[in-house]
């Protein structure tokens, strides 16, 4: 049977899915023995039913609601509609939303012509309850009806005074506003107010004309869908804003800006109170019971939910209620400060601890402090004790290696020697060298090269003493490489217009300019990014390679004569063929031999295979055969499977994310790795190459895998390593012990439902 209607007192914690967050919590609360407004929830399938059939209710609902609704009569003594005590609602969603809800309640539903002089005789305030009735109005208005709040404000003027004349007159001009803009005149019938504050609550999409700020969070939640048929949450209406002993605030368990231990937060005492306000404090001098309550509560909530709690209460004439708990927004310091107190407290596990940081928490501290807090640092290390994945750092110079040393990089995945060579200093000779005529002025210039990339290695491998140093030799496409042909030519240009061309060092530029072009010419492709680059460009200059690899293994002999324990991995950028993996594998063992000499069996070097061909990835069995290692570039790999390159790939997604709700169809793969195509290419090779060889060492040193969801995909299929920026090692350890964590409670609960099925 469809429960349609569920008392505050008869939810539980499991029934989020029907009650909504915010009913289930204070459910709980209520069955612990704290003080809840008595209330009731019209369930999400009660509230969906209500907005799919036009506020039409069932009988069957309506009996519902009417028993509930007496129910809190006989708790309250009050009674919904009564003349004399009148019972007063306050309906919210029973969601929880990064917007303000409650900025979207309806409060003090119940009140019409007669029972607000019922109000009056109450409270003995005829002000406040004329009051009460303006806001009514005018929230019913907003919500129900879609009147802009603006609307109202021109009615009320002046907010500073409201006497009684002045509130009648304002409510007299709202209901005569309702009923000229709105659907329907304001219902005096009560009933009928519920009926419609719980569908405008419960489907909020109806308020489509609203334009103050308040409105703004309406707006923001309507086309999301969320709130479309969500639980309503109906309560006994407390207040804190009418009769001495009132009042009603905000507190935390913990500071949010730092995570000190300690309650804080503030509180506003009702406007008929003569202290002067002051917060906490005067609660705790004038209502010591009260705070100390307030106290107990955010203990119990601490332990019992985990996290640092935010709690909505109200004093009522002595009487505190808590309205609402959720868990409180942190700033970066407080998440990671209270995350480490909790468990030393033992109110968690490490494990729930990782499982609670997000990537900006760790940006933020970083960004602070360059090597974070101790309690980052102590996070760190929980991370590495549970982590599976080892974590390594792409760098372009010997400094990114010391930097991602000191962030806690296991090694190097990825050295982009190119970046190395392009440097403002060291272009000119590589441009110089690939535009010689001969071998012998090329090797000239590589004489040059040489000193500057073994000093570069030697320094990364001193950084990452005892660690693995990945070493991609040249992967620029050949017309990165070479000078501007138009830059060129305009030079040309100039020289030949000069009048003294005929001087004897303006005639020898302009030969030497001549045979530069020819030569640039000569290398052009009329498809370059699909040209002579990465291992084919070594067939073209083998001696770039040759001088590459003599610095890596010369850096490696120095190292090890000094006492560095030296690991250079040797990767061959963008194989197609295993042919190309197997030339390059010996010129490397040649070149080994040759400048290792007796300091070879101190240096282990491997020759791996970067692999960002699609085609290296469906032939992955074969180029296992000569590979020690594959790195995924899942950059190249990204670009070559979708079909465009990273920098138009802004453009295409655009396209594709035209639908009818405005929504991503995709995230942009080169910033998330893109699991279904670009993932499955990579699992695919992993299991190939492993079937060649079952213990090939097997990572990814792309830069759009430092999410969780990517990082757990990558654990999932059993990668040895993750390389990415140094700056994102942090994260990335706690995002693999995350996905560790993640794995093995997903397994648990896998096992569990088989032996529950069996049984």
């Amino acid at each position: 049977m469809t429960k349609r209607v569920v008392q505050l007192e008869e939810g539980t914690a499991e029934m989020k899915g029907l009650m909504g967050s915010k009913g289930a919590e204070l459910a709980v609360l209520l069955q612990a023995g704290w003080p809840v407004p008595a209330g009731f929830i019209v369930t999400r399938e009660g509230c969906r039913a209500f907005c799919t059939r036009l506020g039409h209710l069932s009988t069957e609902e309506v009996q519902e609601i009417g028993s509930a609704v007496r129910h809190l009569e006989a708790q309250t003594g009050k009674f919904f509609g009564d003349s004399l005590a009148p019972l007063l609602l306050a309906v919210r969603s029973s969601e929880v939303s990064s917007h303000d809800m409650d900025s979207l309640a309806l409060l003090h539903v119940g009140l019409n012509d007669v029972t607000v002089e019922g109000l009056a005789r109450q409270t003995n305030d005829r002000q406040y309850a004329l009051n009460c009735y303006r806001i009514l109005l005018q929230d019913y208005g907003q919500l129900v009806q879609g009147i802009p709040y603006s609307l109202f404000e021109e009615k009320l003027g002046n907010l500073s005074i409201l006497d009684e004349a002045k509130l009648e007159f304002a409510i007299a001009e709202y209901k005569q506003l309702i009923e000229d803009i709105g659907l329907h005149p304001f219902p005096q019938d009560v009933q009928l107010q519920l009926k419609e504050a719980i569908r405008a609550v419960s489907h909020t999409q109806r308020a489509a004309r609203l334009n103050s700020q308040q409105e703004a969070v309406l707006q923001t939640t309507q086309r999301s869908g969320d709130h479309q048929g969500a639980p309503a949450l109906i309560q006994v209406m407390v207040n804190g804003e009418q009769g001495e002993r009132s009042g009603s605030g905000t507190v935390y368990s913990r500071h949010p800006a730092t995570g000190e231990r300690g309650m804080t937060g503030e509180y506003i005492a009702s406007a008929v109170s003569q202290t002067p306000d002051e917060g906490l404090d005067q609660l705790q001098r004038e209502e010591p019971g009260l705070y100390g309550l307030l106290l107990d509560a955010c203990s119990y909530l601490e332990h019992y939910m985990g996290e640092v709690q935010k709690i909505q209460f109200i004093i009522d004439s002595g009487e505190l209620y808590l309205l609402h708990v959720s868990p409180a927004c942190l700033s970066s310091k407080a998440a990671l400060r209270s995350t480490f107190d909790f468990v030393h407290e033992g109110v968690i596990t490490k494990a729930d601890a990782l499982l609670r940081i997000e990537p900006w928490h760790v940006t933020e501290m970083l960004r602070g402090f360059s090597s974070g807090t101790p309690e980052l640092q102590l996070l760190l290390e929980w991370a590495d004790e549970i982590k599976e994945l080892t974590i390594l750092s792409n760098v372009d110079h010997p400094q990114d290696a010391i930097t991602a040393r000191a962030l806690g990089s296991e090694g190097i995945g990825l050295c982009r020697t190119e970046q190395m060579l392009m440097s403002a200093s060291r272009l000119p000779f590589v441009q110089k060298m690939i535009l010689a005529d001969s071998e012998s002025e090329r090797r000239r210039g590589l004489e040059r090269l040489l000193p500057m990339q073994q000093s570069d290695f030697e320094q990364i491998f001193e950084a990452m003493d005892g660690y693995p140093v990945t070493i991609r030799l040249l992967d620029s496409p050949l017309h990165e490489l070479l000078p501007d042909l138009g830059v060129l030519e305009k030079r040309r240009e100039w020289l030949q217009a000069e009048e003294w061309q005929e001087q004897k060092d303006h005639q020898v530029e302009l030969e030497e300019l001549e045979r530069v072009i020819r030569r640039v010419c000569e290398l052009h492709e009329h498809n370059p990014t699909l040209g002579q680059q990465a291992c084919r460009l070594s067939t073209v200059f083998p001696e770039i390679v040759d001088m590459q690899l003599e610095a890596i293994f010369r850096a490696a002999v120095k190292g090890i004569r000094q006492g560095w324990w030296v690991r250079p991995e040797i990767m061959i950028p963008q194989i197609g063929h295993v042919h190309e993996l197997q030339v390059m594998r010996d010129l490397v063992d040649h070149v080994a031999d040759q400048v290792l000499g007796g300091e070879k069996r101190h240096c282990l070097y491997k020759v791996g295979a970067m692999i960002e061909a699609p085609r290296a990835a469906l032939t992955a069995t074969h180029i296992a055969r000569q590979a020690d290692f594959f790195s995924f570039g899942t950059d190249g790999l990204t670009e070559m499977t979708f079909g465009y390159s990273r920098h138009e790939a802004e453009k295409r997604l655009l396209l594709l994310q035209r639908d009818t709700d405005s929504h991503p169809v995709t995230n942009n793969p080169f910033h998330v790795l893109d699991i279904e195509g670009v993932g499955q290419l990579v699992e695919m090779a992993v299991v190939q190459g492993r079937i060649r060889k079952p213990h090939l060492k097997t990572g990814i040193c792309g830069e759009n895998v430092v999410d969780l969801e990517s990082i757990s995909f990558c654990h999932r299929i059993g990668l040895d390593y993750v390389s990415c920026l140094p700056e994102q090692i942090p994260y990335a350890r706690i995002a693999a012990a995350q996905a560790a964590i993640k794995g093995e409670r997903e397994g648990a609960d896998t096992q569990n439902t088989d032996i529950s099925t069996i049984a």
